[in-house]
């Protein structure tokens, strides 16, 4: 109710001319996110991905860092994503993770032939788990670029965490050694 009263209050005073159509259209939300926001991997090796939300606005370049703990984590590498691999467009994508310390994920590209307007994942992080616990993806730095190389000021995603959980191994037992534990 509330949201679909501001939304009439701003398109009349577009329509009045008392605020530029330009001021709406930045208010959509631009977004570069963990996806999922809570990542609860199964296995000791496994993925996250960093997912971008163009909402219709053309993209040329991206680069994000993001911290994390790297007492639970290790980063082995970080890949470009569908939003480069699956357009045909020719691309630029490097990984930092050679170069930065562990507890960085850090990635720098653009797209070479144009731009890309689509949402969709950005990169995706490979990871193998070195302990239990739970860690905050917190990002460090977005920079995302238009054709004409101007910041487009996307936002991020905030609370983001991986959890990395210990899983009760399973065993078959007989009745009478489940009784002898109790004895």
């Amino acid at each position: 109710m509330v949201r679909s009263r501001i939304c009439f209050f701003s398109l009349v005073l577009v329509v009045s001319g008392i605020l530029p159509f330009a001021l709406i259209q930045a208010a959509v939300a631009q977004e570069v996110f963990v996806d999922p926001t809570l990542s609860l991997p199964t296995e000791l090796v496994f993925t996250v991905d960093i997912a971008i939300d163009c909402n219709g606005q053309a993209v040329k370049g991206v680069e994000v860092i993001l911290a994390f703990d790297p007492f639970l984590l290790q980063l082995d590498n970080i890949e470009a994503g569908p939003w480069y691999t699956g357009t045909g467009q020719d691309y630029f994508f490097f990984d930092y993770t050679t170069v930065d310390p562990q507890g960085i994920i850090h990635f720098s590209s653009s797209v070479l032939d144009g731009a890309n307007d689509q949402s969709l994942t950005i990169a995706v992080c490979h990871f193998t788990a070195l302990d239990f616990g739970s860690t905050p993806l917190i990002f460090q730095d977005v920079d995302v670029r238009g054709p004409d190389n101007l910041d487009l000021g996307f936002a991020n995603s905030i609370g983001d965490l991986i959890l990395i959980d210990s899983a009760i191994p399973v065993s078959q037992t007989s009745f009478g050694n489940l009784k002898a534990l109790f004895r």
